[in-house]
């Protein structure tokens, strides 16, 4: 079912004991550098690839503004290993290559690879990821590197008329202290093989789970602390500003802006009034926060509540307070991200032509 969404229209704001005046208030196109998250099928589907590729470049180029461009890579299974190759990635990457020679414009390409954390009591024990041990990192360093570079054994990219531009750690649960300081290992290491290789320009990112102040701290999400950390071993921090658990639209709105400032303020270091252990990030790292474009119902996720008509609204409530009271950690902030496409008909589960990308014109371009 379809929500129905009025007009939102931004005001003078208050977000906890920040308060944003008219004058300070972020609008609507503000921030062009945006991402989306693709499905599986951009990098797998062979016969369908060339297709949604060409499609989808045109909309999230012409009327869209999305630069950043994240399919999903696939699913590392508990070796540390791809579940499958992507069979479609030199179809992917050369029809990017034709649309960007032909269009002169050059989008931003990082495959995200996702994965299941020992904490994951949902799926079985052989499907999770034991990142403490060597082996698995090395092998989830190999496969990062498959998709960066050409010129590696069993390369993915080898033959394309270009390569990936970075590539996208999504492992899920991530908020255990162990495993935290595990992944972080992981994403030093992917850093060491990338510069090792001369792909120093290579990008990293990371899909942070929402902010949380709970303690003990909950398997589903990072504290100020963790997104402090973090920021400092990768480009770019995709924050998974959904699964609320929250039925009422505008408590969703509410929610969305307070994780904009925390998860900005907590990368920034603004969170301890950058003391002497949380100095300024000075590694350009920037920060994406998540609008959910997918219609799968469950106990944290009412797509009639969070989507991207509400959320969006959320995130510039969030950035107003922040240039009001603290431009720092406004400037660690890129775009919003979409959670996540698959064609843009009416009967995906992923985010839809007529409904979330209609939002997204209107709501965070303003056109």
């Amino acid at each position: 079912m379809r929500p129905t969404i009025g007009l939102l229209v931004l005001s003078a704001i208050t977000v906890g004991t920040g308060l944003a005046s008219a004058q300070s208030q972020v609008k609507p196109g503000d921030y062009p550098q945006n991402a989306s998250f693709l499905s599986r099928r951009f990098l797998t589907d062979s016969k369908n690839a060339a297709a949604l590729t060409d499609d989808f470049l045109y909309q999230t180029d012409k009327l869209y503004k999305v630069p950043l461009l994240f399919p999903n890579g696939g699913l590392l299974g508990s070796t540390g290993v791809l579940d499958h190759p992507p069979f479609a990635v030199q179809i992917f990457l050369d029809h990017v290559n034709a649309y960007e020679n032909a269009n002169g414009v050059t989008f931003t390409l990082m495959p995200y690879l996702n994965g299941y954390s020992l904490q994951d009591a949902a799926h079985a024990a052989k499907l999770r990821l034991d990142l403490d041990n060597p082996a698995v990192r090395a092998q989830i360093v190999a496969e990062c590197g498959r998709y960066v570079s050409a010129d590696v054994p069993e390369s993915y990219v080898k033959g394309s008329r270009r390569e990936f531009d970075g590539i996208v750690l999504d492992i899920e649960p991530a908020g255990d202290p162990a495993f935290f300081a595990s992944f972080k290992k992981l994403m030093a290491e992917i850093r060491v093989s990338f510069d090792g290789m001369g792909l120093k320009n290579k990008k990293i990112g990371v899909a942070a789970p929402q902010h949380t102040d709970k303690t003990p701290k909950p398997n589903w999400g990072w504290n100020s602390s963790d997104y402090y950390y973090i920021a400092r071993y990768v480009n770019d921090v995709i924050a998974m500003t959904y699964d609320s658990g929250l039925k009422d639209e505008a408590q969703y709105r509410s929610w969305l802006s307070d994780q904009t400032t925390r998860i900005l303020q907590g990368v920034s270091g603004a969170a301890w009034n950058f003391d002497a252990a949380h100095p300024k990030a000075t590694n350009g790292v920037r920060v994406l926060i998540g609008l959910p474009g997918f219609y799968t119902l469950t106990k944290a996720h009412d797509p009639n509540v969070e989507n991207v008509a509400h959320g969006a609204p959320g995130i510039f409530d969030g950035l107003s307070v922040l240039k009001s009271k603290d431009l720092t950690s406004l400037s660690y902030f890129q775009g919003a991200t979409m959670y996540t496409h698959d064609g843009g008909t009416a009967d995906s589960i992923y985010a839809r032509y007529g409904t979330d990308w209609s939002w997204w014109r209107k709501y965070w371009l303003g056109q």
